[in-house]
């Protein structure tokens, strides 16, 4: 093999690791960070956006559908409820993107089969019907879907041989797991995820975003080099048992130089709804027209 065909199978190999961070560690961090503000904060920072030319108004834009489970076993076969239902709209050149997260239990009126979770129709009608619904609800055609096994976030890290992370305050935890003391420490994939996760600090959701940024830096800068070559084997499978999809090469490209590559900022909403519990089960209810209106803010 000469060198420069070692160079490029070198570059081919570190960018499909690239991808396998992305999709698994990168995407589920951002898909955590829901936003906390009200419909009418979220239309106002979208306005204050636009005015600065931050919000797409034109052509060219995709939108691609990722669904999260949190679920062992093999996606292939995979025909349960989704946990999280996230489209992520990639605008026109120079203009920001968009996270629009869909509650798991917004109402919806399935066909044949009545009123149910937003979330059952991948149970009912695969990702056909739930596509319908997301139209239905929010006007949006998606161009590709991915189904993410949120799981698979430990695998990653395990297989990298973990990551030095350096605590700079007491993280005690119960819900994330996380039960740190100040100091640095080599963490698997279990720890790494309680460290993520954790929001009893003292900036709460501010701290935990910073924190997932900077994990996700330290796992770049302590990995993508060529002694990471030989774990790309393992690190392939687990993003073929992980993920399932219909991207195309080009869609899974993008994605990688989005999540990881550029500076590119997102805007993250939920669409507007309202908690009601109907016949002993919770919902959020969403109008249409309401969430169409809602979105135009962010679309067009």
């Amino acid at each position: 093999m000469n060198k420069a065909r070692g160079c490029f199978i070198a570059f081919i190999v570190i960018f499909l690791i690239c991808l396998v961070i992305a999709l698994i560690i990168a995407f589920p961090l951002m898909c955590s960070n829901r936003p906390q503000q009200s419909g009418e904060q979220q239309q106002e920072s979208a306005r204050k956006d636009s005015s600065t030319g931050a919000i797409y108004r034109g052509g060219g834009s995709n939108n691609y559908l990722f669904l999260g489970v949190d679920e062992r076993g093999d996606l292939k076969q995979f025909s349960g409820r989704t946990d999280t239902i996230i489209i992520l709209h990639i605008s026109g050149f120079g203009k920001k993107d968009v996270l629009i997260s869909i509650p798991r239990d917004t109402r919806v009126s399935l066909e044949g089969h009545g009123y149910a979770k937003i979330n059952a129709a991948y149970v009912y009608g695969g990702e056909d019907m739930l596509k319908q619904e997301i139209f239905k609800l929010t006007g949006i055609g998606i161009r590709r879907t991915m189904l993410v096994n949120f799981e698979g976030f430990k695998r990653v890290i395990d297989a990298l041989g973990g990551v030095t992370i350096t605590v700079s305050e007491p993280m005690h935890d119960p819900l994330s797991g996380a039960d740190f003391e100040p100091g640095t420490y080599l963490m698997d994939g279990e720890m790494a995820l309680a460290f993520s996760r954790c929001r009893k600090t003292s900036h709460g959701d501010f701290d935990r975003v910073d924190r997932q940024k900077y994990l996700l830096g330290e796992l770049m800068k302590q990995k993508l080099n060529a002694s990471i070559i030989p774990r790309a084997p393992q690190l392939l499978e687990i993003l073929n048992e992980e993920t399932k999809s219909d991207f195309s090469a080009l869609d899974y490209a993008r994605l990688a130089g989005i999540l990881l590559l550029s500076d590119r900022d997102f805007i993250q909403v939920t669409i507007p709804g309202k908690s009601k519990t109907i016949d002993g089960v919770s919902y959020v209810i969403s109008d249409q027209q309401e969430v169409k209106k809602f979105l135009k803010d962010y679309l067009y």
